[in-house]
């Protein structure tokens, strides 16, 4: 305990700095800037008209942790006190070794990977492994199961045995200065179908039995809004703008992305007032028009593995805010300071010349390569690169 409220001093002192201010003060609506996972996603709170830089944000996977300060990803998803422990650790490190515009905010959400939908439905999950939650080789769903009953979040074996008293000891730990949030409904429909029914079985069934998959479909979304319900009486929290996690929606065509996903995706934006983050590590460049068929999304996520970001603002229907990322392994570990550069002026003059008003450039996927130490000194350059840009190109 000790331990913890030394950090929990050390981490106030920095979000009080005058350079946690400066970094404050670039974005928009602060309090959703990190919500279902740990990483920070925000809004500029201007334009590129003003004349200032846009953000620039960076990352790192949990390997550079495990490395820099020993993180046990084993003892982090098990252990409240240690996630405590190593959340604020990682923070703190992180804006004292990075020159970004990321903030630090008296925010600490509970999250428990990508398992955590699939857990409440039922799906088993590993905990006890020295890598993320993952989940158990038996899908939990067939062609013969019933889907007729109602949800009672509030008797959920998985969240009443692991999720509240994790989440309950967190806030008992981090006090009054901290708002400890609880875990998000994050994924989108389809992946939450893929995890209780199998990759390969999910993806056979919308080919030859559409009927199974819509059902299943209006399962995940109408247990995604029981969710929520819940979770509002649970935790006194009014229901926010949501998040879409759709990892793996380039597994599908567009066309079947419109067949099958984006009316229930559309049907949660609805229920949540808007889509506050739609976000892909697949390459959705095809299916940049169709979702942006969704009419309503605040920070549009142009993935690490979307290679070319102009192919993808060809495809937007309207202005948007994006998320620009830049995949760290290609284009900051294994490239040169000038091919770095050349990339980020590429992107940064594709948004000048499709008229983007607003985004953010920022580092993703950074896991070691070179060595740690070595991988951090890169990316703490590329912070700098990304400013000399930006003032070279004056966007």
């Amino acid at each position: 305990m000790d331990r913890i409220n030394k950090l929990k001093d050390e981490f106030i002192s920095l979000y009080n700095s005058s350079e946690n201010k400066r970094r404050l003060a670039m974005w928009e609506r602060t309090d959703e800037g990190i919500r279902g996972e740990n990483q920070w996603h925000g809004i500029p709170a201007y334009t590129v008209d003003s004349g200032k830089q846009m953000p620039v944000t960076a990352e790192c996977l949990d390997k550079i942790w495990e490395d820099l300060l020993g993180l046990k990803l084993k003892r982090f998803f098990n252990e409240p006190d240690y996630y405590l422990e190593y959340y604020l650790k990682t923070k703190i490190k992180k804006f004292q070794m990075f020159a970004d515009d990321t903030p630090l905010t008296m925010d600490i959400p509970v999250v428990l990977g990508v398992t955590h939908e699939a857990g409440m439905l039922g799906q088993e999950i590993i905990l006890d492994s020295d890598h993320e939650p993952s989940f158990g080789k038996t899908s939990i769903v067939d062609e013969n199961t019933d889907f007729s009953g109602e949800f009672d979040f509030s008797k959920n074996p998985y969240l009443n045995n692991i999720v509240n008293p994790f989440y309950n000891r967190i806030k008992d730990l981090a006090g009054s200065d901290f708002r400890v949030i609880y875990p998000h409904w994050y994924r989108g429909p389809q992946g939450v179908a893929l995890y209780i029914r199998g990759f390969q079985e999910f993806s056979m069934d919308l080919y030859i039995n559409e009927e199974f998959s819509h059902r299943l479909l209006r399962y995940v979304t109408d247990a995604c809004k029981a969710f929520y319900l819940w979770r509002e009486k649970y935790t006194g929290e009014p229901i926010l703008k949501g998040d879409l996690f759709n990892d793996d929606i380039p597994l599908m065509s567009p066309e079947m992305y419109t067949k099958f996903f984006l009316a229930y995706e559309q049907e949660l934006s609805d229920f949540f007032g808007g889509v506050y983050y739609w976000h892909s590590c697949g390459d959705v460049t095809p299916h940049v028009g169709e979702i942006h068929g969704l009419t309503d999304i605040d920070v549009f996520d142009f993935g690490v593995t979307m290679e070319s970001k102009k192919a993808g603002l060809a495809g937007l229907k309207r202005n948007q805010t994006l998320e620009i990322r830049v995949m760290a392994q290609t284009h900051i570990q294994e490239c040169s300071e000038e091919e770095s550069k050349a990339y980020i002026r590429d992107i940064l003059t594709d948004c000048r010349e499709a008229g983007i008003n607003k985004y953010v450039l920022r580092s993703s996927g950074m896991s070691v390569v070179k060595g740690a130490g070595e991988d951090v000194k890169k990316l703490v350059r590329w912070v700098e690169l990304a400013r000399e840009v930006q003032t070279e190109i004056k966007v």
